[in-house]
């Protein structure tokens, strides 16, 4: 009987020039007009949430996000948005200023009208970063949203969801900071798995787990982890397992995360992300963990108390989503995975440069 298999990458692919952003609305220009046609379908809930009228004036910041301060950080979309994969959480930041004089009837209305532009703002680099996000080495989530009105519909729900972190007032000025998850319930992979992953039939000769036998880590995190006293190795070949885990060490060749990435043998051959689990557990905690040190790696609870260790040589495809091993170690991996089951499991981390 043949297996149910997830293979992100049969996903349709488009054009990189199709797009939901109109470029030039991120400029210094009214929010009012800075909304493009091609986002119509998140106009209701961007208004929905400006209290401000016509003649509010919104500015969008520009600062670029202290990489030391937040620990979050990802990737980042000039300040405004940022992405962690390992922690699986989007934050955007969003301001508004007080408006002109004589429109608020008092200083508390026109406090109200700043943070609702400020919100407003904030959720709209919000919706920026969610479209941006990398899925598979080929696609983005932008993609899904143009073929697909179903993922443009959930995503419009997630992003109605999401969760004010703080809201500061500074010299005029409104700032609030949003959130919303990348795994999990009302998230990105909620809207955008269930159109990449098959249906599990009610039959099947391979039988996958049913519960998250990971978890993904705080999406708060106070600091970097110390790091270890002494570093582990790579796996000796004496070292036969059973393993908990596979650990792609990647530092040095700059590969970049995304939702659905591939490992590939140096030969071409995929040795981990067609996944054979529901849409369900991959929206509970991913496919692939991405910490950027060892100390995190090592002490994830996705990597397990004994996982095998071993080198990335490069990457399978020009965009340096997938990382490619050696023959010998791919064979070693899927050997020992036939006896621990850690690739069902999604027990897979690929430790990735450190931000600079």
């Amino acid at each position: 009987m043949a297996q149910t298999l997830f293979d992100p990458m049969s996903a349709k692919k488009f054009p990189e020039s199709v797009t939901l952003w109109d470029r030039k609305t991120f400029t210094e220009q009214d929010p009012q007009e800075a909304f493009a046609p091609m986002i119509v379908s998140l106009l209701p809930l961007a208004f929905f949430l400006a209290f401000a009228p016509q003649a509010t004036t919104v500015t969008t910041t520009t600062t670029t996000v202290r990489r030391d301060a937040d620990p979050l950080v990802d990737t980042s979309a000039n300040g405004k948005a940022r992405v962690n994969f390992n922690a699986g959480v989007i934050k955007a930041t969003g301001s508004g200023a007080l408006p002109a004089p004589g429109v608020a009837s008092n200083d508390a209305q026109a406090r109200l009208m700043a943070l609702g532009a400020a919100k407003a703002d904030a959720l709209r680099n919000l919706a920026m970063m969610v479209s941006s996000v990398q899925v598979t080495s080929e696609t983005r989530v932008k993609n899904f949203q143009t073929e697909s009105d179903t993922v443009e519909t959930r995503l419009e729900a997630v992003l109605r969801n999401a969760r004010v972190l703080r809201e500061e007032f500074k010299d005029g000025i409104a700032t609030v900071t949003v959130e919303m998850p990348l795994y999990g319930d009302n998230s990105v992979a909620e809207a955008v798995y269930p159109e990449i992953l098959p249906e599990i039939p009610a039959r099947s000769d391979w039988e996958g787990p049913r519960e998250p036998a990971v978890a993904l880590p705080p999406a708060t995190i106070p600091r970097p982890l110390p790091p270890l006293a002494r570093e582990p190795g790579l796996t000796p070949e004496s070292d036969s397992g059973p393993f908990t885990s596979v650990i792609v060490d990647c530092r040095g060749l700059n590969i970049e995360a995304a939702m659905a990435p591939k490992l590939m043998d140096d030969a071409g051959n995929e040795v981990y992300g067609t996944v054979r689990v529901s849409a369900d557990y991959a929206i509970a905690v991913g496919i692939v963990g991405y910490p950027r040190s060892m100390s995190e790696a090592i002490r994830s609870k996705r990597a397990g108390s004994h996982p095998l260790i071993v080198r990335a040589t490069g990457a399978g495809d020009k965009h340096r989503f997938n990382p490619t091993i050696a023959r010998s170690d791919a064979e070693r991996i899927l050997s020992a995975n036939a006896r621990d089951h850690f690739l069902e499991r999604t027990s897979v981390v690929f430790l990735v440069d450190p931000l600079k």
